[in-house]
């Protein structure tokens, strides 16, 4: 029972990690955007949350970003950064695994299909919350901390950034997590049962 702590324990921390190291490698997408980036740091959290579950992977999230805090940015706006990471990590996230974690026995052509649902949701829960989080609190309190006047209104830059980001994030980490997770599917089902006991 130790061993298998220790393991568990081992294996989350190295989604962290790895979680760390894809967040270092984020670039923008949208011109005139650029302080939205993508990464793919959200692949190992979703592993880990396969593997052992919504609490380890809420963990791993949390490791990752305060890793990231604490080398990179520790100011109130690197900060915000870090909560909306988590959050959009979240909505994306979560919807998948409640998605296959029930199906995790069945064949692969079954586990694509919850997969592909999952993730569409995830898509939609990130985008829409997202919206939601920096219209009426990350936006206003971003440019509160930066001190800089922009020509957009917060609504215009929701509309023609933050949804579109998000919708264009999912799909990209969406069809990148689909690719993986097809290619671990024994490995996943061989932990997904160790895990169980």
């Amino acid at each position: 029972m130790g061993n298998k702590k220790v393991t568990r324990l081992v294996v989350i921390a190295m989604m962290a990690a790895i979680s760390y190291v894809l967040l270092l490698f984020s670039f923008p997408i949208l011109p005139g955007f650029t302080f939205l980036k993508i990464d793919f740091a959200n692949v190992p959290i979703l592993i880990t949350m396969l593997i052992y579950g919504p609490g380890p992977g809420i963990a791993a999230t949390a490791v990752a970003g305060l890793l990231d805090v604490v080398t990179k940015d520790s100011s109130l706006v690197g900060i915000i950064g870090i909560v909306a990471n988590f959050m959009a990590t979240m909505c994306f996230a979560l919807p998948i695994y409640y998605a296959v974690h029930k199906h995790m026995a069945e064949g692969i052509r079954k586990q694509i299909r919850y997969v592909i649902r999952g993730i569409i949701l995830g898509t939609i829960l990130m985008a829409v919350f997202m919206s939601l989080a920096n219209l009426f609190v990350l936006l206003p309190l971003y440019f509160k901390l930066v001190s800089f006047e922009i020509n957009l209104s917060t609504l215009k830059m929701v509309l023609y950034g933050v949804l579109p980001f998000n919708l264009i994030k999912g799909a990209i980490v969406g069809v990148v997590t689909g690719i993986i997770y097809g290619r671990m599917v024994p490995w996943l089902q061989s932990r997904f049962q160790t895990a169980k006991h």
